[in-house]
């Protein structure tokens, strides 16, 4: 009676399983993201899960650090599920072409349902770059050190200690929360790390402030000319400079010097310029001896000066004091 009863049960499980796989809906056990679709058409299936999402599924990602709060755009991280896959996967696991490993998956279903997680896709690229961005805008954020030139001199401020958004941590408690779906109710908190600012780096500020000076020259055909160019570079050498950076301060001065070119504009003569274009003459009082002194002194420092498109013509600056 005992083997004839297995023999029946057998048979019937055979037939049940038999009756799945012809069938065109989801064996009963299956669920997908937690969401039973035993008994529903692929289609069916995927509207309630895809129902389900969009109701738990929030629009922005809410982080904080400290006071900071800010926000991450699902749609910006392309973050979906891939329904399709997992439904895919639970269609076939009573649809095997194996009728042995059919038989006994639709037995385990019967005592143990399985719940199929689907793939979570989303644009990794995007969403580093998201708290590569953040990172830079927490109130207690690194400060590195920067430079800009104030007149003959060249300001180094120096960096700060701060903090900076541990991109891997923070990556996966984003991801972990958008699997669960809690992110949707919950402020995620930003993971940290300390960071020291770069030491600064005289040789490449060097580089990028040293400009070397450009002698005037013009060509023919077309005719054109090129203005000369004053350079810049450090008015002490790079190792002085080092010395001075031994000091732990908040700002340094640098001092800057000019570098002139050999050949300026107004050595070109007129050869450069060959073309009159106006002239214009008027009298004064030669016996007046100082003003024709003053009237000589500034007519020779005027004399070959060239004004290129676009620069304006100072008297006082050309001149220089009386």
């Amino acid at each position: 009676l005992i083997g004839l009863f297995i023999l029946i049960l057998l048979l019937t499980f055979i037939g049940f399983s038999f009756y799945v796989y012809k069938s065109s809906t989801f064996a009963n056990g299956i669920l997908v993201k937690d969401i039973d679709i035993s008994g529903l058409t692929y289609n069916k299936a995927k509207i309630k899960i895809e129902n389900y999402l969009n109701d738990n599924m929030a629009e922005n990602i809410t982080l904080k650090h400290n006071d900071y709060t800010t926000t991450i755009n699902m749609e910006q991280l392309e973050a979906t599920f891939d329904i399709a896959g997992s439904l895919d996967i639970a269609y076939n696991y009573t649809r095997n072409n194996n009728f042995f490993i059919n038989d006994l998956n639709t037995i385990k279903l019967f005592f143990s349902p399985i719940n199929i997680e689907p793939q979570l896709v989303y644009n990794e690229k995007q969403l580093i770059s998201s708290l590569e961005d953040i990172s830079t805008k927490l109130p207690d954020t690194v400060i590195e050190s920067s430079y800009y030139i104030d007149g003959n001199n060249l300001i180094i401020t120096s960096g700060k200690t701060g903090s900076i958004v541990d991109i891997n941590l923070t990556k996966n408690t984003i991801i972990n929360s958008i699997y669960d779906l809690s992110y949707s109710n919950n402020t995620l908190e930003i993971s940290t790390e300390s960071k020291e600012p770069q030491k600064i780096d005289i040789d490449k500020i060097h580089n990028e402030i040293y400009k070397q000076p450009v002698n005037a020259s013009y060509q023919e055909n077309p005719r054109a000319v090129i203005a000369s160019e004053n350079g810049l570079d450090f008015a002490i050498s790079t190792e002085e400079i080092n010395k001075l950076l031994e000091t732990k301060k908040d700002e340094y001065i640098i001092p800057l010097k000019t570098l002139y070119p050999n050949i300026t504009t107004s050595m070109l003569g007129m050869e450069a310029f060959p073309d009159l274009l106006s002239t214009f003459s008027t009298r004064y009082v030669t016996s007046n001896k100082n003003r024709t002194t003053n009237l000589r002194l500034a007519a020779n420092k005027i004399n070959g000066t060239v004004i290129m498109p676009g620069e304006t013509f100072s008297f006082n600056k050309i001149v220089g004091k009386r």
